[in-house]
């Protein structure tokens, strides 16, 4: 029988492992044997002990719920995204296959926990129904010793929803076999408020072609793909972009062949720095030909961009303008800038369909960084013929907008 003083270290363990657990979203087992490597190494008689004592208390569980099966919440942290009639979570599953076995996934769960810790709301894919929800999973069949990208499939809530704590339960089966195995992953999202004051990086009308949004091109980026892993993507760069097209009135963005670079809107119209900060980058030799050499993607992978511009805010974030035209360039490494200052034109330089900007907030100059949330001020949202004034908001997919 405990005395209380052991009794009260009892309880501080357990509460320790189960913070660990639900806050982090670690696998215990791994947990277990990363104490254990390093229990030896610590001198101190009465540590050694609490160590040994906290991975005695541990939850045991089955091999096959736990050593099968490794995921992984990517990026970290994690931010909420608001918008103005819900909030969102754009992340990733790396999910890791430990066994020989082909895997597939079954099912997911997420359950919805505020602040008390109280159950919130709870949601689910499986296979049921003659064209189940799970098979609107990016990606299922999971081969033996393989690791494989899924985009989280519950991303969008309420405002009213308070997004304090998700738990995952993941399923997944043998193919032709009884065997199962389940897995736990916590996420623990935060709520990003943008440093930099920003403004729409283009005057006038224009219409955000492809956003971020679940079903757009930019959020869809599987970096796990092995020609992307062989050029050496190790995550979404492009996890909060836009693509701004200007347009008319009637929403059109091109009048005439649309092959003419010359036909759109937008092309050579200018571009401004969405907030103060000193140029970073630049380069605007390359030409609008909607094109890039494809060879040059391992070494250089900003090729992508074709001509490119990034603004350090100098606050960790920074602002990038991708696909500008040709000699348009208005500004210099090293340059101080202002907000609403012309620094470069629309194009159609590098990977672009069209002529288009693609713009992004986020962590570094280059690939390597990762996207953040942005929120813009002063500007319209025009629905139709209903116009929406926006002191400072968030805008996705389809969305048309138009600068004060």
């Amino acid at each position: 029988m405990l005395g209380t003083s052991q009794f009260q270290r009892y309880t501080l363990l357990r509460a320790l492992t189960k913070y660990i657990r639900d806050s982090y979203g670690y696998p215990i087992t791994r947990f277990r044997k990363m104490l254990l490597s390093n229990a030896n190494k610590i001198r101190n008689p009465k540590m050694h002990l609490l160590l040994l004592i906290l991975i005695a208390l541990m939850p045991s569980v089955k091999a096959d719920e736990t050593v099968a099966v490794n995921i992984t919440s990517k990026p970290q942290p994690i931010y909420i995204e608001q918008g103005a009639a819900a909030q969102y979570l754009n992340f990733d599953f790396v999910v890791e296959n430990l066994t020989r076995e082909k895997l597939l996934v079954s099912s997911i769960e997420v359950s919805v926990f505020d602040q008390k810790d109280r159950l919130v709301l709870r949601r689910f894919i499986d296979g049921n129904g003659t064209r189940p929800s799970i098979e609107t999973l990016n990606n299922r069949e999971l081969e033996g010793k393989k690791t494989i990208l899924i985009f989280n499939p519950f991303h969008t809530f309420d405002n009213q929803v308070e997004l304090k704590k998700l738990r995952y339960e993941f399923s997944f089966r043998v193919p032709a076999q009884k065997k199962e195995y389940k897995l736990e992953v916590i996420v623990v999202p935060v709520t990003y408020e943008t440093k930099t004051n920003l403004i729409l990086p283009v005057k006038g009308r224009m219409i955000v072609y492809d956003g971020h949004d679940f079903y757009a091109h930019h959020r869809r980026f599987d970096y796990l793909i092995p020609g992307l892993q062989q050029l050496g993507f190790n995550s979404n760069f492009m996890r909060y972009s836009y693509d701004f097209v200007p347009v008319n009135q009637q929403g059109e963005m091109y009048q005439g062949r649309e092959e003419s670079n010359q036909n759109y809107f937008g092309f050579g119209v200018s571009l401004l720095a969405a907030g103060n900060g000193k140029i970073a980058a630049i380069v605007d030799d390359k030409p609008d030909s909607r094109s890039f050499n494809e060879a040059e993607l391992a070494s250089n992978p900003m090729v992508l961009w074709g001509n490119y511009v990034v603004i350090d805010h100098l606050n960790g974030e920074y602002s990038l303008y991708g696909h500008i035209k040709q000699g348009s360039g208005r500004v210099k490494v090293g340059e101080t800038v202002r907000q609403g200052q012309v620094i470069a034109q629309m194009g159609a330089s590098g990977s672009s369909m069209f002529p288009h900007l693609h713009y992004e907030l986020q962590t570094g100059i280059d690939t390597k960084a990762e996207g953040l949330p942005s929120y813009f001020k002063n500007f319209r949202r025009i629905l139709g013929s209903k116009i929406i004034e926006v002191k400072r908001g968030q805008v996705d997919t389809g969305d048309i907008v138009e600068a004060q």
